[in-house]
């Protein structure tokens, strides 16, 4: 039973609101105990979010006397605890924040060192905001040449960068697998009111399965909203978590 239990030597603690969540996970996801807490997963690679980072490897307490962050001794009253997202070593008041991490499908807050609480709260703001500004959609001019106006969205998996032209047009929308995406380059920059900047344009190159690599540009309308600004910031972000995730656990496919 002890990979049940945190290496804090206690039992973990799940709220009734994760537990529902539990009872209530859909067909195609499955819980997953570990050492680190409750997980809910997919149960195939396709319904994986292309956003998810697996659990890290805990780094073994023997190649560790020391805490990875202020390297003070561990003894009997200095104990050793384990960060969820990094796996590193670290003393109680160096990871004593505990936090929700969407990316690795925790049901619970867990124990996080500082690096990663603030990565993590980043992290946050980018699943309870921005996803839905992705998924909602905005209009933007497609194109470089003879741009048109589309709606540019992400599925409602997360899956595909969708464009569509005329809704009153036959064709399907054009979606494009984001795993697919191979970079992103902030092509415009506009200030706005506050004497920041915001994402006017950006340049996504991506490739097909056998085919070569294409490029689409994506623009805000010269009478955008903040609706258009808000889904190109929102679109980076995703696209480097996207890369990040993809980096450490494959392409989803």
């Amino acid at each position: 039973m002890a990979g049940l239990w945190s290496d804090s030597g206690s039992p973990p603690r799940h709220s009734q609101k994760s537990l529902n969540m539990a009872a209530t996970s859909s067909p195609g996801k499955r819980l997953l105990r570990s050492k680190s807490g409750l997980r809910i997963v997919p149960m195939s690679e396709c319904g994986r979010s292309p956003f998810e980072l697996k659990e890290p490897e805990w780094i073994p307490d023997k190649q560790s006397p020391t805490c990875m962050d202020c390297k003070e001794k561990f003894d009997f009253l200095k104990r050793r605890h384990h960060c969820r997202r990094c796996g590193r070593v670290c003393c109680a008041a160096c990871c004593d924040t505990r936090m929700e991490l969407p990316r690795m499908c925790f049901l619970d807050p867990v124990r996080l060192c500082s690096s990663c609480a603030n990565t993590t709260q980043k992290e946050k703001i980018f699943f309870s905001q921005d996803l839905k500004n992705l998924v909602t959609g905005a209009i933007l001019c497609v194109g470089s040449d003879n741009p048109n106006l589309a709606h540019c969205r992400l599925s409602p998996d997360h899956r595909f960068l969708m464009l569509s032209g005329d809704p009153n047009s036959p064709d399907p929308p054009t979606c494009i697998p984001l795993h697919r995406l191979t970079s992103l380059q902030v092509e415009r920059k506009n200030q706005d009111t506050a004497g920041g900047c915001l994402v006017s344009g950006l340049l996504v190159q991506y490739c097909l399965a056998g085919e070569e690599m294409q490029d689409i540009t994506l623009e805000a309308p010269s009478d955008a909203t903040t609706t258009a600004y808000a889904f190109l910031a929102a679109l980076e972000k995703a696209v480097f978590m996207m890369q990040e995730s993809r980096d450490v656990i494959g392409t989803g496919e």
